[in-house]
């Protein structure tokens, strides 16, 4: 079972061919992408645990990112995609920190927190 998975902000495939896909960061643009579970709110919430922002509330986060038009996800640098695979695919969020690393500064614009 080989998967891939393809940043949604600037098109690079960050993964391909491999049994499991590990949490990093985009080489094409360096969002940060992390998650890996079997649905949207459960990576979300991963992501959110995993980047250090577990203060925001997973489903506020996923329903504002989901409301993001593809050109708005890319300029707030935010979004949520799944992988491809043979079989279940997994769920990942990708967070463009702001300067300094920032990840909780992007994902509060997003909420409008």
């Amino acid at each position: 079972m080989s998967a891939r998975l393809e940043c949604p902000l600037c098109g690079h495939v960050v993964a391909e061919g491999v049994d499991d896909i590990a949490p990093g960061t985009c080489a094409g643009c360096e969002a940060r992408y992390e998650g890996g579970v079997g649905d949207a709110p459960g990576a979300v919430a991963q992501a959110l645990a995993d980047l250090g922002v577990g203060d925001l509330e997973p489903r506020e986060v996923l329903d504002a990112v989901f409301r993001l038009t593809p050109d708005e996800s890319r300029e707030q640098g935010v979004s949520v995609t799944s992988d491809q695979r043979d079989d279940f695919y997994r769920w990942w969020l990708f967070v463009r920190p702001a300067p300094g690393g920032d990840a909780r500064a992007v994902l509060a614009q997003v909420v409008g927190r």
